[in-house]
């Protein structure tokens, strides 16, 4: 079976990509924390966040930012790599299965609104 992975290696992979986007936009390599705010501490604008989160979409293969985290709460380091540890999280989870009784009450529904005149 594969699997994704893990929450420390999605960690240091968020990590790797802002340091390489702050080595490209500073010209040295700065130290950040985990905990250091994106925009006010490590002075990334809206386009390198838009650019920091293509990257990590690629990477990754999904959008967490499309339907389960809101790109508003964004605002650290390590909300970015939660983003991403939720988003791969809820690519691995099975859909459901349907409920039996369920499936059989929506069939019966159906055939009574196919039944010729």
């Amino acid at each position: 079976m594969l699997t994704g992975p893990t929450a420390p290696q999605i960690v240091a992979i968020v990590h790797d990509r802002i340091r390489a986007m702050l080595a490209d936009r500073f010209g040295e390599d700065r130290s950040f924390s985990g905990s250091d705010r994106l925009n006010e501490t490590l002075g990334l604008t809206s386009l390198d966040l838009a650019e920091l989160v293509v990257t990590l979409e690629d990477r990754f293969g999904v959008d967490p930012f499309a339907k389960l985290v809101p790109i508003t709460d964004v605002q650290t380091v390590d909300d970015l790599a939660r983003a991403y540890q939720i988003g791969l999280s809820s690519q691995a989870s099975p859909p459901l299965a349907p409920d039996a009784g369920f499936e059989a009450a929506r069939q019966r529904g159906a055939r009574r609104r196919i039944r010729p005149p």
